[in-house]
């Protein structure tokens, strides 16, 4: 085994985990500035917000040509100049199938500019063209129902955490998926890329992720615990990190080398959910032992057994 490979797994995690909490909040406290110098103080302006989260034309239509795809309705849209519509093929009134095209506003110049290309294109059925202007109201309804089911999310991990290992581990969990959260949204506020409802997607499975890969290390702890009662509590969380790293390690490689896939081959919409994943995984591998495994340590610390424990130990040596 190479000498840094050794070097990981005998490294003292928990003897540095003031520069793992920092690294944390440089990271985060960059996204923040960033989101509050892009929205002007207002760091919920600070993201760029896709077409389903603004105010636009939305078009739905049917074609008589068939074997018609998203792809190629994208590339007929994008060859008169709208390369940020979001297409979907959808089920339409009446049981037809058809697409759903929104952009900005449009004027009625260019919409018609648009459907002219369209009807060129592929041919538009009898009666197979609505357009109308519309809010941001299915953005606001997808954010809406995302903070409901990252609030439940939060309260079950909670539960679980807590009667599977203790409270103070299912702080440590919670703290680790709110900072995936954050630092996916400042990694997007500072490369300016568009949030759409793919990255809402990718956040709530992210959250799955991270703590999948946070209790893999918590369930080692929960098992060295009786077999090194005499060791300092730190001691003993690096020795179940030490234990868990190779599979975290190939977990990790391994959700990320499709996520990279998508990302570099996968069409657009693929290639939103593609970063926020990449990003998210990154983040929840880190987390589960550079963020939640040092809390919980700093929390066990602090109880008197195991400060009395870790001065027994200094004084022998």
């Amino acid at each position: 085994m190479f000498g840094w490979a050794r070097g990981i797994y005998s490294f003292d995690y928990m003897g540095h985990k003031k520069w793992w909490f920092a690294l944390s909040a440089c990271i985060i406290g960059a996204g923040l500035v960033s989101m509050f110098i892009r929205g002007g103080g207002d760091p919920l302006h600070g993201l760029k917000y896709g077409l389903e989260f603004k105010t636009g034309t939305r078009i739905s239509v049917t074609f008589t040509k068939a074997g018609v795809t998203v792809a190629d309705v994208r590339d007929a849209v994008a060859s008169v100049g709208y390369t940020n519509a979001v297409i979907q093929q959808v089920t339409l009134e009446g049981g037809k199938q058809g697409f759903q095209i929104q952009l900005h506003t449009l004027s009625a110049q260019q919409e018609q500019s648009l459907k002219d290309k369209l009807n060129m294109a592929f041919g538009i059925a009898a009666s197979g063209y609505q357009s109308q202007t519309v809010g941001p109201t299915f953005g606001g309804q997808v954010v809406t129902a995302t903070w409901k089911a990252f609030i439940i999310i939060l309260l079950l991990i909670m539960l679980y955490v807590s009667l599977r290992f203790q409270w103070k581990f299912a702080l440590g969990a919670i703290l680790a998926l709110l900072h995936d959260l954050l630092v996916v949204v400042g990694i997007y506020s500072i490369v300016d890329r568009e949030v759409t409802t793919a990255t809402i997607a990718a956040v709530l499975t992210i959250l799955g992720y991270s703590l999948y890969d946070t209790v893999i290390v918590f369930d080692r702890i929960r098992e060295n615990a009786p077999k090194m009662r005499r060791a300092r509590y730190g001691d003993m969380v690096n020795r179940s990190i030490w234990e868990t790293l190779t599979r975290s390690i190939n977990t990790t490689l391994t959700t990320l080398v499709p996520v990279v896939c998508l990302l570099l081959f996968g069409g657009a919409t693929l290639k939103d959910f593609a970063f926020a994943l990449l990003v998210g995984v990154a983040s929840g591998a880190y987390s589960s032992v550079f963020v939640a495994s040092p809390f919980v340590t700093w929390l066990k610390e602090k109880e008197p057994q195991n400060r009395k424990l870790a001065e027994r130990v200094q004084a022998e040596g």
